[in-house]
């Protein structure tokens, strides 16, 4: 009996040793694990130890940006350039709301140029990405918003002269305002230029953003009969056709003075026809 107790509790504890000895090493190895996972975190953290530097954001060359504005990123281009910096010697790719549309590699002072592939009328939000071939490919790099628009206005309506610079008899178009007033609709916020045949361009005006009515004040116009034509710029740069033309009539010269009166001869009584008495 006294045999057979120590032989269990001799089992019991080598049993024991065991298990420690288990638990031990499965502690070391949950140690390690978390070391080596708090590493990784680390190097995952730092994103430059894995991909490329970021580029800065494209910008659109100001031959590119037509129009009025040269910094408002709307353009009649549909192949427009961009210009930014990225790793030296890397491949730098710009997209079209997402959508590839030009590569490239970055110059040794790390400046790109690119060309964008045919884009069509619309609104895009334009990023890159660089590649250095060894780190990977970058983050897209923050989006410059541009637009597109090659569309041609509609020609503006006829111009029409305005009653108080109509003088005489009205709506004759005729008047002896040299710089008289016009006004008409073009397309809303629209540069608008009224031209003369003989003149040239006499005014310039930027319709109303809401209902497209312009009104100008010409220059000093000539004395002669004017066939007067508005056209309309977009801010994007397209021109469209000429209106229809309104025949204007410059008369500022005073008429001769009448001759002398003279009594006509049936009213002149007396002993004298050419007496005046009567």
């Amino acid at each position: 009996m006294l045999l057979s107790n120590w032989l269990t509790t001799l089992l019991r504890s080598r049993r024991s040793a065991r298990m420690a000895n288990r638990l031990r090493n499965t502690s070391r190895s949950q140690r390690n694990r978390g070391q080596h996972l708090r590493a990784t975190a680390e190097i995952l953290e730092d994103r430059t130890l894995l991909t490329t530097a970021i580029p800065t954001v494209p910008d659109l060359i100001g031959a590119f940006d037509t129009g009025d504005s040269a910094d408002d990123n709307v353009t009649n281009k549909s192949t427009p350039a961009f210009i930014g910096d990225a790793a030296a010697g890397s491949t730098v790719e710009i997209f079209a709301n997402g959508v590839s549309v030009g590569t490239t590699v970055a110059l040794s002072g790390g400046t790109y140029v690119i060309s964008s592939s045919t884009l069509a009328d619309g609104s895009y939000d334009i990023t890159a990405t660089a590649d250095d071939g060894v780190s990977g490919v970058s983050d897209p790099s923050a989006a410059l918003p541009i637009t597109i628009d090659i569309s041609t206005p509609a020609a503006p309506i006829a111009p029409d002269l305005s009653g108080a610079s109509d003088t005489g008899n009205h709506d004759d178009d005729i008047t002896n305002d040299t710089t008289p007033t016009l006004a008409g609709v073009a397309e809303a916020g629209s540069t608008v230029n009224l031209a003369s045949d003989i003149d040239g361009v006499v005014g310039t005006a930027t319709a109303d953003v809401l209902t497209g009515i312009w009104v100008i004040m010409t220059a000093a116009l000539s004395e002669d009969v004017h066939s007067l034509t508005a056209t309309a710029i977009d801010t994007a740069g397209n021109t469209s056709a000429d209106s229809t033309a309104l025949a204007v009539t410059i008369d500022a010269t005073s008429p001769a003075a009448p001759g002398t009166p003279d009594l006509d001869a049936g009213s002149d009584s007396g002993s004298s026809s050419t007496d005046n008495n009567t």
